[in-house]
């Protein structure tokens, strides 16, 4: 009886000795790697390390500065994404750029359109090959929407997804155009639990219908579960590439990237100052979206020069606190006081940032075709126009560069890397460079209280570690700051009081130290039980 042989893997992509250089800037490195057929390979480093800019090659979204890149035994490096899209390669983005207005169904479907090769006339009447085209693209959305878990969702608005959802969704998408390999940039952030459980799921179930699967991710549990094998990059090299559990015990790796998932020493710079003078005062502030209440009844106040964390899971409702105090969202009730100012009484979020308010949106919102000094300087403009007003306009000269570089250097100083890369693109920065720049930017309009909306989501931990102690630093300066986060082991370390949000309502507040330190709380936030309800799960815990 002779012995079957067990035919090789076949190689999907080849990643051969490619470098990517942006002017003096190097973010690849002779970087060289297989991806063989139906296998997932996650994609890891530290921030920085050009996890996404190989993803931007593979895509077609950058040309290699040298190398290749070779679709199963085909080079494609170069070639436009449509045109890679078509040879069967689809990517998702950290940012899912969900079409808010159509429904979820139709956000789908567009996945879908230009593979049909229908054309821009057929495409405007309502019968013939475009009804045919229109309804096979519908009914494989509605196949695609229930592989991932959305079919329930079909006919309702995109925007009204919660995140999770809206990742689901961009997988959906992607599967649309017909790509049967995806590349996946950071499915997990900003996810809780129970919607990282549902992207696992599907993810495994797209290996088990033949997908190959690249995915940028910083969530190692995450990483641990969905991969067949994990490459690392550090400082745009290729610095191991093996089973997951060889990966995790890699010394080179836990030192370039694992480490401690923070520095609990961080903790130890604050100072033990009382400060009992209040700079934001917030009372019984309710929010609505149409029938759906984001936030119940919260009292929140931040006295001068303290950190204040929000903490809470997705959606508890911290990112509509801050966007009222903001003013970019109507509470339905309650009073904001600033200084004691009525925020409320002031028209636009142009006004809360002229009174010194200045908010770090999550997201970044960064200008990515600007430079990173342009980017500054917008920010800078505010504070321009509070002081000069139309003169600042119609003579933008006018005491520009002496405060403007004065400003600018600040921020430099805070966050050197920026200064080292001041003329580069700002889409073309790393989600911790970039999350740097957000800051530097709001930090431009001189204010005296700075909301932020989730600073660590999609950042390594020692990037997370770095503007952590960025933040203590502003403190030290005198800077007031409400920090919104979902890592509540982040926030906690640094703020000097906290409140615990769930589903809208406050559950908990108190000094930091002691909500991080009650285990209660801790295993409420950070591992509740799954078979309650986690407003239930947390207000137990904090009775």
């Amino acid at each position: 009886m002779t012995a079957q042989t067990v035919p090789a893997p076949k190689r999907v992509i080849d990643i051969e000795a490619v470098t990517m250089a942006f002017g003096g800037l190097t973010a690849l490195r002779d970087v060289s790697f297989s991806v063989f057929e139906n296998e997932t390979v996650s994609l890891i480093g530290p921030n920085g390390a050009g996890k996404t800019t190989l993803l931007n090659v593979i895509a077609g979204n950058l040309r290699p500065s040298s190398g290749r890149v070779v679709l199963r035994g085909e080079p494609i490096q170069g070639l436009p994404p449509n045109e890679i899209n078509a040879r069967g390669i689809g990517r998702t983005f950290q940012s899912v750029e969900i079409f808010a207005t159509l429904t979820v169904l139709e956000n789908a479907m567009t996945g879908g359109v230009a593979a049909t090769a229908i054309g821009l006339a057929p495409s405007f009447l309502p019968w013939g090959k475009a009804r045919r085209v229109h309804d096979d693209l519908a009914r494989r959305a509605r196949e695609t929407l229930d592989f991932v878990g959305l079919s329930a969702a079909a006919d309702m608005p995109g925007g009204t997804l919660p995140t999770g959802q809206q990742r689901l969704l961009g997988i959906a998408r992607v599967m649309m155009s017909g790509a049967r390999v995806l590349l996946l940039d950071e499915p997990g952030a900003g996810l809780n639990e129970t919607e990282k459980s549902a992207l696992i799921n599907v993810i495994s179930r797209l290996s088990d219908k033949g997908y190959t699967i690249i995915v940028v991710e910083h969530d190692m549990a995450l990483v641990a579960q969905v991969s067949d094998r994990i490459v690392v990059l550090d400082q745009g090299r290729l610095i191991a590439d093996g089973l997951p559990d060889a990966v995790k015990h890699d010394p080179v790796v836990i030192q370039a990237y694992l480490g401690r998932s923070h520095d609990h020493g961080v903790a130890r710079l604050r100072t033990q100052v009382a400060r009992s003078e209040k700079l934001l005062e917030i009372d019984h502030l309710s929010i609505r979206y149409g029938g759906v209440t984001a936030l119940d009844n919260a009292n929140v106040h931040v006295n001068k020069g303290e950190i204040v964390a929000l903490v809470g899971p997705n959606g508890a409702g911290k990112s509509s606190l801050v966007k009222a105090v903001a003013g970019f969202v109507k509470p339905a009730t309650g009073t904001i006081r600033y200084d004691g100012a009525d925020l409320r009484a002031l028209r636009s979020p142009d006004a809360v940032t002229r009174k010194g308010v200045s908010l770090v949106p999550e997201g970044r919102a960064l200008f990515p075709s600007l430079t990173i000094t342009d980017n500054l300087a917008l920010g800078y403009y505010t504070e321009r126009f509070r002081n000069w007003g139309l003169r600042g306009l119609v003579a933008p000269g006018l005491n520009r560069n002496d405060a403007f570089e004065e400003r600018k250097e600040i921020a430099f100083r805070l966050f050197p890397i920026l200064r080292e890369r001041q003329q580069q693109q700002a889409g073309m920065l790393s989600g911790g460079q970039a999350q740097m720049l957000a800051i530097a930017r709001s930090l431009m309009s001189n204010p005296r209280l700075l909301l932020l909306d989730e600073p660590s989501l999609g950042l390594a931990p020692k990037v997370i570690d770095e503007i952590l102690h960025k933040l203590l630093e502003l403190r030290a300066g005198g800077l007031s700051i409400l920090l919104i986060e979902q890592n509540a082991q982040a926030a906690l370390q640094i703020a000097d009081r906290a409140y615990v949000l769930s589903t809208g309502r406050i559950v908990a507040d108190g000094a930091a130290d002691a909500i991080l330190a009650d285990p209660n709380i801790a295993s409420a936030y950070l591992g509740w039980d799954e078979n309650k309800p986690q407003a239930e799960t947390l207000r137990s815990a904090v009775s």
